[in-house]
């Protein structure tokens, strides 16, 4: 059998680890923008943390900061709620709500910033327990795994053993976790949404269609919102009505027929515990929106900086890059471009800088987004790459090895290009 694990509101139960009198009450970890990576004032002390690296595990970059007022500037209340306990969610406070509304119908709510590294450590203890209890384990995200039972717990003791990994996990790292068991991974993890916070739940192959039989068809794991769409069109609410229209799948080619698959629990997938990742991103939202262009060409610059270390501390080279601008009122400008060159950084910040330049259709319009993502890898997609500029982006790999040591060393910002040292008015 496959188990997937799920912290229970686990940044909030992070906090609680370290301060037990917030147990019991409202409490919100809300998050912004990150107000701070693009603070001209060096940060001498941020570095890539290289704690967890699951396929869907962001990268973390950690530096001390002063908090006391990170949800209030200008007189307003900024950020996004990332977490609520299960206190403050009786009140109606949800994940991705604004703070100012968490805390209009949760005023009692207690708000905390984000210690990213608090969690990490947490997360990366955790997956350690785990590997030592099951020997194959895979990292879905910072609060999420799967694990393969098969051949080491028998079918019939699988719920005492994930009761008893519960147990273990709240005892040691003083953590609440719901855990789901089937042998079918996506059920799997379809079992663990339906008994949080702090249930355990095992679906037998006899009991899987009666399991998902009246679950909504857009709560189950791996719908996006495109295929949520197409098949509500088609009448399925769900995941039985799903299972009555094989055909209609079958019509949507590869991607419907492994959708059906994972929806009828016949997929086959199993515990990958070196999951590649396919894409390495990075994004900042903006509190406050940027009209001013040579202000945004030096966020761009900020952001290729610890987009470029993280890709080059993987050690892969993407041949294909995508860019986004999010403009105020919900506007968006996007494109994707391939390139067969080995990656560096400075190739890719003169190509970013031009690409941005390129998407800026709306120069009248604040942003208040920017986003780059990095996919293919060469070892994913196997061309040649650029022959003529080869030389040169090996002679530029040579130096970024240099450059990455010391970042890694002394603190991401010991070595920043001069556009990203003054801050224009936003």
């Amino acid at each position: 059998m496959i188990l997937h694990l799920d912290l229970d509101s686990f940044f909030v139960s992070a906090e609680r680890t370290r301060n037990p009198a917030l147990d019991g009450k409202p409490v919100i970890v809300g998050g912004r923008g990150d107000p701070f990576i693009f603070d001209p004032e060096p940060a001498r002390a941020k570095r890539l943390v290289h704690l967890n690296e699951g396929a869907f595990v962001p990268a973390l970059f950690d530096a001390p900061h002063d908090t006391s007022h990170y949800f209030f500037e200008d007189g307003r209340v900024r950020g996004i709620v990332t977490t609520a306990s299960y206190e403050a969610r009786r009140c109606g406070v949800k994940t991705a709500m604004t703070i100012y509304e968490a805390l209009r119908r949760c005023p009692q709510a207690i708000l905390l910033p984000p210690d990213h590294l608090l969690y990490h450590t947490l997360s990366h203890e955790m997956m350690t327990m785990m590997a030592r209890e099951i020997p194959v384990v895979e990292q879905y995200s910072i609060d999420e795994l799967f694990g393969d039972l098969d051949g080491w717990v028998d079918d019939r003791e699988v719920y005492a053993f994930i009761r008893y990994l519960q147990r273990k996990v709240s005892r040691e790292l003083n953590l609440p976790v719901s855990i789901g068991a089937c042998n079918a991974k996506w059920i799997a993890k379809l079992a663990t949404s339906t008994v949080k916070p702090y249930g355990v739940k095992v679906v037998y192959d006899d009991g899987i269609e009666a399991f998902v039989r009246d679950i909504p068809v857009f709560e189950f794991p791996g719908v996006g919102r495109a295929f949520g769409k197409k098949m509500r069109r088609y009448g399925i609410r769900t995941v039985g009505d799903a299972w009555r229209s094989r055909p209609l799948f079958e019509s949507w080619g590869r991607q419907g027929r492994d959708l059906y698959a994972r929806l009828t629990g016949t997929d086959g997938e199993g515990v990958n515990p070196r999951r590649s990742r396919k894409g390495v991103g990075i994004s900042r939202q903006m509190d406050r929106p940027v009209r001013n262009r040579r202000e945004l060409r030096r966020r761009v610059r900020v952001l290729v900086r610890h987009w470029v270390h993280t890709v080059e501390r993987l050690g892969v080279d993407p041949t294909t890059f995508s860019f986004s601008i999010g403009y105020e009122g919900g506007v968006r400008s996007k494109k994707q471009y391939t390139v067969y060159r080995l990656f560096n950084e400075a190739f890719i910040s003169r190509f970013a800088a031009e690409k941005f330049r390129e998407l800026d259709i709306h120069p009248e319009l604040p942003v208040r987004y920017l986003a780059m993502n990095a996919t293919k890898f060469l070892q994913h997609d196997p061309k040649a790459v650029d022959l003529f500029a080869f030389e040169g982006d090996r002679k530029m790999r040579r130096l970024d090895r240099a450059v990455m040591k010391m970042r890694e060393r002394y603190g991401m910002d010991i070595l920043r290009s001069g556009v990203e040292l003054f801050a224009a008015d936003a």
